[in-house]
């Protein structure tokens, strides 16, 4: 499996994927920055509301149309390779490149701080910004197989549309409820009301908000590995049985 992981790193040396791990934490950061007061809640808001579903959706199908490019995946169907460990392979390079992501928006956060320290009203944690970041990208893995598969299948527009736009949709609409563990783009908005101490809304919760609860963490961390693991099996048996066309 690391021979796999190597290789695809390999491919995407060099590649407009390497400057979006850099330009996307830059696009919250800029929203934060507009308003010194709120900077880290805007930014780190922005990050997993209205951001991150789009990244995922660009970089898996720029990972796709690395493979597309290339006679249509011919040159990794004809070779006696394992099937199912490249697509593995590829969501788990994608996966890296999510953390490296949170990695640089947490560095961004933190020196955000240093030169807003006389604006912000309500200084978040650093320790809780870290945490809040890992939980991020632990429970937004799971739309990197889904993202894959829709971006083989139907391409970016469609890609970009249901994870993207129909996402943060049902996002709003179930993550105050007390049925939000049901929609999954609801679990990371709604686990950063403890952690974070911010809402749905994009606000500060006030002390004894019931939305403060972290009983919902270990749930919602849970559902989220299921769910990776669950959709990672399913496409990588599709994937496995995919034919040069």
């Amino acid at each position: 499996m690391k021979n796999y992981i190597k290789a695809e790193n390999l491919k995407l040396k060099r590649t407009f994927i390497r400057k979006l791990i850099m330009i996307m934490p830059i696009l919250s950061i800029l929203v934060g920055a507009l308003s010194p007061p709120w900077f880290e809640v805007n930014s780190l808001n922005w990050w997993y509301v209205m951001v991150l579903s789009g990244y995922i959706a660009l970089i898996c199908f720029l990972v796709h149309q690395k493979e597309q490019k290339k006679q249509k995946y011919i040159g990794v169907m004809s070779l006696p390779v394992d099937l199912k460990k490249i697509w593995i392979s590829k969501i788990l390079v994608i996966g890296k490149f999510l953390f490296i992501s949170s990695i640089l928006l947490a560095i961004s956060v933190f020196v955000g701080k240093i030169v807003f320290i006389d604006d912000i009203k309500e200084p978040i944690h650093n320790i809780n910004i870290i945490v809040g970041l890992i939980v991020i990208v632990i429970t937004s893995l799971w739309q990197i197989p889904l993202c894959m598969y829709l971006s083989k299948r139907t391409g970016l527009f469609t890609t970009v549309v249901i994870n993207s736009g129909v996402g943060i949709v049902l996002n709003i609409i179930m993550v105050s409820g007390s049925f939000w563990w049901i929609c999954p783009y609801s679990w990371t908005t709604r686990l950063m009301c403890p952690i974070l101490g911010i809402l749905p809304n994009g606000t500060l919760a006030e002390k004894g908000d019931m939305l403060l609860g972290d009983n919902v963490i270990v749930y919602g961390l849970i559902l989220s590995i299921m769910l990776f693991a669950l959709l990672v099996f399913i496409t990588s048996n599709w994937f496995s049985k995919q034919e040069v066309k």
